[in-house]
């Protein structure tokens, strides 16, 4: 779940005022903005993703997705942020409900048809992001597409440490033609090879196993 979060906050947070657009459908609370829509590829599976925008609280957003679901809903709440599930008429409904630092939540909704969703823990069974190398001996968990921004996101895993992944793979980037930002510090490398920017970032978890990003998007799509 952190993983998955993570990687769609990334797509989420490469959108600017320039690529939204504001549109307020029947089925929402007169609160609610959609700001965003999207087909998204998840893992193995295409669904759709869409970011809506609410000066509700917490409780208020609950009470408008039980509404919504009614009893198919399954809420999650923490102290500043909630996430929700539905499975409802052969859907899979996926939420994420986060704090603005000025007020007011971003909830981004995650809708596929059940029969192609898979199970919770699936990974995705090869690399799919065929636009950057790869690190060798690393293992895909998870990957997302998003048509509308042209933004690839994947993770892998691998034995090495976080710095010796990072450096490993940014000398593969770069024997691809990529070149490195002249800004590169610490753990996230950025590139560029033509109209494309590439991401990379290495982190290790509380279980001691080494995660990679790699994002990859074109340039001027925000």
């Amino acid at each position: 779940m952190r993983r998955a979060t993570f990687a769609v906050f990334i797509c989420l947070g490469s959108l600017t005022w320039a690529d939204v657009f504001i549109r307020q459908p029947a089925d929402i609370p007169g609160t609610w903005q959609r700001m965003y829509s999207s087909p998204l590829r998840l893992q193995n599976a295409k669904g759709e993703l869409t970011l809506y925008h609410a000066s509700d609280s917490l409780r208020l957003i609950e009470i408008s997705l039980r509404n919504r679901h009614s009893d198919d809903l399954a809420w999650v709440q923490g102290e500043v942020m909630a996430w929700a599930m539905a499975i409802q008429d052969g859907w899979l409904n996926r939420y994420l409900v986060q704090p603005l630092p000025e007020g007011g939540f971003w909830i981004a909704e995650y809708r596929q048809p059940l029969r192609s969703a898979g199970s919770p823990g699936d990974l995705p069974d090869r690399h799919q992001l065929k636009e950057l190398p790869v690190l060798p001996q690393s293992e895909p968990t998870f990957y997302s597409y998003d048509e509308g921004n042209q933004l690839s996101v994947e993770i892998s895993t691998c034995n090495s440490s976080p710095e010796a992944a990072l450096e490993t793979l940014s000398q593969i980037v770069e024997r691809d033609g990529w070149k490195p930002s002249p800004v590169n510090t610490g753990g996230f490398q950025a590139f560029v090879r033509g109209e494309k920017v590439a991401f990379l970032g290495a982190q290790r978890g509380k279980d001691g196993i080494t995660r990679i990003l790699r994002l990859h998007k074109p340039l001027g799509v925000k």
